[in-house]
């Protein structure tokens, strides 16, 4: 994607001009390259070793400098503090060096969004769907979209596979730069909790910002609700911001109003059939749902009108209404705004129906990993389902254990029928992670365990009558199980798809 004869060259001095003093002979190397990861590392490149969860990247000093490395710049922490190296290349330490990383990738760069219109969606749920809704609006205008996300990076809808939802400060960057290269006016960005708090996205000059929601996820990670709350409050400060779409249904979100709404300018939407008390604001009157469509009374400080959608589900239709606020402040016109959210399709993985074949059960695949996502699919999907409802669900390992009992009483709650399995047990014991789901259950009659996913969509898709359906949630859109820290191919709509094709 990147054109070679106009990619950066800059000077240590320019780099870290203002964030620490640098001699002259160092000051004056040419970086052509920045990398956090040895193994990708060329030559002309900046090093930048910082401490990880595991280990230091001075680890891999000695490797990166036989590479090519133009320097290296590391953070002095632990035995590291003073470490000596060979005077091949300027080595030199930067205190804190992970908050500097974004804004010198940055400054490489060339600053690539301020040439942008960034969009940074941020939220537990709706992340996703919302980014995606965005780009495919955008594309139905005929305006080209970057997206950094989940389901991917590049120019939509032709994406790369993620590492993370937010990745890391140097990938940020150089993902804006080549969405810039291709003359895309918009990108959209999902900022992760953890990618607001590391400071990945630091160097951003973001347009508008978008809040879903706060529910319970990552406790493994923050110390408490409220400190999860604040990271993701952080996108709300960052620099240049000009718009704000917020969720005033949501608690979290109604603070996020209160305190920005004379700082930005702010859309707050609600889908509970009340008019926000803000000069800009989009709320659902009345939602209509029927068989195939769903229409939405849209009442908003730019017009009123009825909007039809085929996506399902309430938690959908406060997706749209994210949607709609972001295009209406980036300057669309309200009933081209109407008539594009009108014809956006699911998004890989979100509420995605498998088949609704008359002869067997209907099958919905679901990204759910949290209590209130799980609790709105479920709820979705008891609206709309003629006989009982099972969910096939399970939680992921070395992630937030707190949440596993919660989610096992929104499925024993909402759902007939509950088969547990593994999810991405990843290195935790996989018995551990389906014990602590157990515990949630008050009645053991309320469920089947089954650690084999692929066994326990067989067993629900088998034991089900042709009028039910069946939710099978926390993958989604993956293709992959990770077990013992291994990744095995493993994608729950292929699975699901070949055992209703023997459904008796």
């Amino acid at each position: 994607m990147q054109n070679e004869q106009t990619t950066p060259t800059c000077s240590l001095a320019k780099l870290f001009s203002g964030l620490i003093q640098l001699e002259t002979s160092v000051a004056n190397t040419m970086i052509t390259g920045l990398s956090l990861d040895s193994r990708y590392l060329n030559a002309g490149d900046l090093f930048f070793a910082i401490q990880g969860l595991r280990e230091h990247g001075l680890k891999y000093s000695d490797l990166v400098i036989s590479k090519g490395a133009a320097a290296i710049a590391w953070e002095p922490t632990g035995k590291f503090v003073d470490k000596t190296f060979p005077n091949t290349i300027p080595c030199f330490p930067v205190p804190d060096l992970p908050r500097y990383i974004s804004h010198v990738a940055q400054r490489f760069y060339h600053n690539p969004s301020k040439r942008l219109k960034v969009i940074g969606v941020t939220g537990t749920d709706g992340k996703t769907s919302v980014s995606h809704f965005i780009a495919q609006a955008l594309s139905n205008l005929n305006i080209g979209c970057g997206v950094i996300g989940t389901l991917g990076y590049g120019a939509y809808p032709n994406l790369e596979d993620a590492s993370h939802t937010t990745p890391d400060a140097l990938r940020v960057q150089n993902l804006l730069y080549q969405f810039s290269q291709e003359n895309l006016p918009f990108t959209v960005i999902e900022a992760s909790s953890h990618g607001l708090k590391q400071g990945r996205l630091d160097g951003v000059e973001f347009d508008t910002a978008v809040f879903t929601n706060l529910g319970r996820d990552h406790m493994d990670y923050h110390a408490s609700i409220h400190e999860y709350g604040e990271s993701k409050k952080l996108l709300f400060s960052t620099s240049e911001l000009r718009n704000a779409v917020v969720n005033v249904d949501d608690d979290f979100g109604k603070k996020i109003s209160e305190e920005f709404c004379k700082k930005l300018n702010l859309v707050a939407y609600s889908i509970d059939n009340q008019e926000p008390k803000f000069e800009n604001y989009i709320f659902a009157k009345e939602i209509i749902a029927e068989k195939n469509k769903t229409t939405i009374k849209v009442c908003s400080s730019w017009g009123d009108a009825d909007l039809q959608t085929t996506l399902y589900g309430r938690f959908n239709v406060g997706n749209l209404l994210a949607v709609m606020g972001v295009l209406l402040v980036s300057g669309y016109l309200f009933e081209d705004v109407i008539r594009v959210l009108s014809s956006l399709q699911t998004v890989p993985g979100r509420m995605d129906l498998i088949n609704k074949d008359h002869d067997s059960p209907t099958v919905v695949i679901d990204y759910a990993h949290t209590p209130q996502a799980l609790e709105n699919a479920l709820k979705v999907l008891r609206e709309q389902s003629s006989g009982k409802l099972w969910c096939v669900f399970g939680c992921g390992g070395d992630r937030d254990k707190g949440k596993r009992v919660l989610m096992a009483r929104v499925v024993e709650e909402h759902a007939d029928f509950a088969v547990i399995t593994d999810d991405n047990p990843r290195s935790e014991d996989a018995s551990q992670i389906t014990q602590d789901i157990v515990n949630g259950f008050l009645r053991l009659e309320d469920y089947s365990l089954i650690h084999d996913r692929n066994e326990a969509i067989k067993y629900a898709i088998h034991h089900a009558a042709k009028e039910d359906t069946i939710l099978i949630a926390g993958k989604g859109h993956e293709t992959v199980q990770i077990i013992n820290n291994n990744k095995f191919p493993f994608d729950d709509k292929k699975i699901a798809a070949s055992h209703l094709e023997s459904f008796q």
